[in-house]
């Protein structure tokens, strides 16, 4: 975050493709502290709806009150709402002030995608300050006021954006392994060193210090993959490389990646890429790839 950064309320209506309804609408990005405790919004009475809100607590506390639970809002926490619903968001007493960022936009075509984010979610999740969530935020404002969000085709994009990066937060998934937690990330540069030689999960489970069942859902939670999905991710990926760049036999990459045969290497290779070893190096029906990754 850049605490130096204004305050301000930006909205956004772009005429010219206010109309598409294939396009997502921004309808505004905020940056705010407030102090009064005259801040109160009834998700009952506003007029600006139908909206979608994403708020997120940068310093002090708000509170929140979802269909008539009480939630503290605090650093490090957002709150999403549907707006027009039964909702009330507002700085208590107990609270001297409440920073934090927002974002609105209107619900066409995201209604899946944001029922989605609740149940993975909930309604008043924690989101570390340096997750990719959070930076697109970040991003947003600071493009808006520098004017850089320019015409709705890009506002459009900037809200897909942030709509994927909560649903891949929501999974639990992240490219950057430094924020994996030590067992997963050791485990992955494990299979990523000796994805030649391990035959079987129980190593690696054994390895990270986990049972086989914690592991393969820890690692699943973090990663996105089985860890023998993982595995095999590596294998297909470095057998690629390999089927573009050398003149190996298809039983020699096989076993050059960890296989015994070509056999089952040929039925896992299809599996993942939709062609056949052979296809691929003769790059019949294919663009001349020389790496693929699946991420």
């Amino acid at each position: 975050m850049k605490p130096h950064l204004p305050y301000q309320t930006l909205g956004f209506r772009f005429l010219d493709t206010m109309d598409d309804s294939e396009l997502y609408q921004l309808f505004a990005i905020g940056y705010d502290k407030v102090t009064s405790h005259a801040y109160n919004w009834d998700g009952m009475k506003r007029i600006d709806g139908p909206l979608y809100l994403f708020q997120y607590t940068v310093s002090g506390y708000g509170t929140v009150i979802l269909d008539g639970q009480t939630y503290r809002v605090d650093p490090g926490y957002a709150f999403l709402v549907d707006i027009p619903s039964c909702h009330r968001y507002f700085l208590p007493k107990s609270s001297e002030s409440w920073e934090f960022y927002f974002i609105l936009f209107r619900p066409a075509k995201l209604e899946n995608h944001w029922q989605e984010l609740i149940q993975r979610l909930t309604r008043v999740p924690y989101i570390p300050p340096d997750s990719s969530v959070i930076r697109s935020l970040h991003d947003t404002f600071y493009a808006g006021i520098n004017n850089r969000i320019t015409d709705g085709y890009l506002a459009s994009s900037i809200v897909y954006r942030f709509m994927m990066e909560l649903l891949r937060f929501s999974t639990g998934r992240t490219k950057e392994k430094e924020s994996w937690p030590t067992a997963v990330r050791q485990a992955a540069q494990e299979l990523e060193k000796r994805y030649r030689q391990i035959q079987s999960l129980d190593e690696i489970a054994a390895g990270a210090g986990l049972s086989k069942y914690h592991f393969v859902r820890v690692f699943r939670k973090f990663t996105g993959f089985t860890p023998i999905e993982y595995l095999t991710k590596i294998r297909v990926e470095r057998s690629i490389e390999l089927l573009r760049s050398t003149d190996l036999n298809i039983d020699e990459v096989a076993k050059e990646v960890g296989y015994a045969g070509g056999s089952y290497f040929i039925k896992v290779f299809r599996q993942w890429v939709g062609f056949s070893p052979g296809e691929f190096r003769s790059g019949r029906e294919l663009v001349g790839l020389q790496r693929m990754k699946f991420d």
